[in-house]
């Protein structure tokens, strides 16, 4: 798998990035699992501090953060600064919360006795995630995890790499362990092998159908916890009663946020009879009146496609 930043906009190939070695693979999961058995011996409310330096120095190095992310993936500059005050934000919320939402809960029972729910970190983790949220999609995952007591692997889409290094130096930099969140270049072999790995407890992916079959096959294979979230679209209905006016003002935005590569970009419009020419006459004025061009540029409101692939299909 062939791990590089080629900006979008203008097809220049950035930087190109080596596969992981054996080496650094045995590093990271060795490194991760002292982590965790450190972690098991502390409470969460240990590591709220660390997290809110994350998201603090987030928000400092937020232009830089943006500015990876619009040259991996092509993302407008002003969706791109959202999303890494999204991920602030997130990491704020769990180091607030994550102590409270950890605690002990007692249940009733028919049983003799009190049954209480605990709550235990797993182990290390392994992430796969897309390209479409660079930063976000680490973080939501990475958040409630580092909370728990669970050091993560992360294997970030092979269009992304200059985000998911961003994003791990961050982390870094902060006063949150090294070993959190270690970023791994992986093969596709590799990624077997890393969630065969005994040290590793569990995998996330959000990805497309053949991505998540692939990881819960070897997760499966193991007998590792695994969560998916895979591709797919709701369509986007318009009732009788509908505002028209407030939704072809939604309608148009949702399409073609992040250039339409979002799952919640619809890609079906299902209007009442009564609507429907009203609702096709607005949608193609606001689309008429989209700005196409560089993506740091404020005046573009339409961002290229992730990649020349995608484009041409």
């Amino acid at each position: 798998m062939a791990y590089k930043t080629v900006n979008p906009y203008t097809n220049e190939v950035v930087k190109e990035y080596p596969d992981a070695t054996p080496a650094e693979i045995e590093s990271a999961l060795t490194n991760a699992y002292k982590l965790f058995k450190k972690w098991e011996l502390e409470g969460p409310e240990t590591r709220a501090d660390q997290l809110h330096d994350v998201a603090r120095l987030m928000r400092e190095h937020n232009e830089e953060l943006a500015t990876a992310m619009v040259t991996d993936m092509g993302k407008l500059y002003r969706e791109a600064l959202g999303e890494v005050e999204l991920c602030a934000i997130i990491a704020d919320y769990f180091a607030d919360h994550g102590a409270d939402l950890l605690k002990t809960t007692k249940i009733e029972t028919m049983a003799t006795g009190d049954a209480q729910i605990q709550k235990h970190p797993l182990g290390v983790l392994m992430m796969v995630e897309p390209w479409n949220f660079p930063y976000y999609q680490i973080m939501r995952v990475f958040a409630p995890n580092f909370m728990v007591g669970n050091p993560m692997i992360l294997k970030h889409a092979a269009i992304t790499p200059g985000s998911a290094v961003a994003f791990e130096k961050i982390v870094k930099e902060s006063t949150a362990p090294d070993d959190s969140l270690k970023n791994l270049f992986l093969s596709y072999d590799a990624v077997s092998d890393v969630i065969a790995d005994r040290r590793v407890q569990a995998v996330a992916l959000t990805g497309s159908e053949r991505g998540g079959k692939s990881v819960a096959k070897e997760a499966g294979a193991n007998l590792k916890k695994s969560t998916m979230e895979l591709g797919g679209t709701d369509a986007f209905i318009v009732l009788d009663d509908a505002d028209i006016d407030e939704v072809t003002k939604i309608a148009w935005r949702a399409r073609l946020y992040n250039a339409g590569q979002v799952c919640t970009s619809s890609k079906r419009f299902i209007v009442s009879a009564n609507h429907y020419d009203e609702f096709v006459a607005k949608l193609k004025e606001n689309f008429a009146n989209v700005k196409p061009g560089d993506p740091m540029a404020n005046e573009t409101t339409l961002a290229p496609m992730n990649s020349k692939k995608a484009n041409d299909k």
